[in-house]
């Protein structure tokens, strides 16, 4: 059995199946619906039931408060529909957003920083790849597998697309750019679906805080980069944390990006320092807490480690007065 789904206000339609999730219904029909975690954590993709019947999964818990559940709200990631259906979704952005799309993409460059591999795809010259910073792609695997990795390269490039891949033992496409046999190697071609997400900066002249956990700092690299090439003015301060050093990959790129920016300051955070390190010790949202206990008129973007993505979302709206509507997250998650 299929349910219609209509979304307020523009009235777009797409249908589900049985038992499937809203939002992967909406992936794919190529809405591109507010999301990020897909697994009831980061609360992205809430939405208000105008009509109709919705059974909510067993997370919903873990980002809808009762007040919210009470008031129709759900996770479209773990909601499934029980007739048809009309949903009000904060943030989604209708017939505007860049269209999700499938195609080819060659290796041009492949660069390794410790346990980073930065990949630059050449991309098809017709008709060029649009995206909005802070989007991510899927590179679509063998067996109807893929893996989702954030675009850290500016939208003004659409040559070319940068890709930041972590390892990760027994990963499923890791694993064929680390391994002593790797399968990829410039001139390798890869098939990308995408742009995907809508963790991307909003049009307002509200001071920005930043917050990134590892390779969390490839969506922030677009939009930091999209903002200089903008001559965008906003008050911004990027905090970048990692275990060690070596783990803040690209130390020097962040510094740059943010000297480009007229007002921008970047805190490089620690947790486990070596005897050498002079910089923040701690933990971004920590960080960020104590410099700015009033949020009230700023907007956070957080990417990484749900661990972070959860401290962080509490502790700002807990104790510096951060508006929820003020929070946009985009969890990092290893793939099952």
């Amino acid at each position: 059995m299929t349910y219609t789904v209509i979304l307020a206000p523009d009235q777009a339609v797409f249908t589900t199946n049985n038992n499937e999730p809203i939002l992967i219904a909406a992936k794919r029909h190529g809405f591109n619906l507010p999301n990020s975690c897909q697994n009831g954590i980061c609360g992205q993709c809430k939405a208000e039931v105008l009509n109709g019947n919705v059974k909510q999964g067993p997370h919903a818990e873990m980002a809808l408060s009762k007040e919210e559940q009470k008031k129709g709200k759900i996770l479209m990631c773990c909601s499934t529909a029980e007739s048809n259906i009309e949903l009000k979704v904060p943030g989604y952005n209708g017939r505007n957003t860049p269209p999700v799309k499938t195609f080819p993409a060659r290796i041009s460059n492949i660069h390794r920083i410790h346990d980073v591999v930065i990949i630059t795809l050449a991309l098809p010259k017709a008709p060029p790849f649009a995206f909005w910073p802070g989007q991510y792609i899927d590179v679509l695997l063998k067996d109807s597998n893929s893996r989702s990795y954030s675009i850290a390269s500016s939208p003004s490039r659409t040559d070319v697309m940068e890709l930041h891949v972590r390892y990760r033992e027994g990963g499923l496409f890791s694993e064929l750019l680390f391994s002593e046999k790797a399968v990829l190697k410039e001139k390798s071609i890869l098939r990308i679906r995408g742009p995907l997400g809508t963790f991307t900066l909003k049009n307002t002249k509200k001071p920005i805080i930043l917050l990134a956990t590892g390779t969390g700092f490839a969506p922030i690299a677009s939009i930091l980069r999209s903002m200089i090439i903008n001559g965008d003015k906003r008050s911004v301060h990027f905090y970048w944390g990692a275990r060690t050093e070596t783990d803040l990959y690209q130390l020097q790129t962040a510094a740059d990006l943010i000297s480009q920016l007229p007002q921008a300051r970047f805190t490089p955070v620690l947790s486990r320092p070596q005897n050498n390190w002079k910089g923040a010790i701690g933990y971004v949202q920590d960080l960020a807490a104590k410099d700015y206990p009033d949020l009230h008129a700023y907007e956070v973007y957080a990417c990484g480690s749900a661990a972070m993505i959860t401290d962080a979302k509490k502790l700002l709206e807990e104790k510096c007065k951060l508006p929820s509507e003020a929070f946009f997250s985009d969890v990092f998650l290893p793939a099952s």
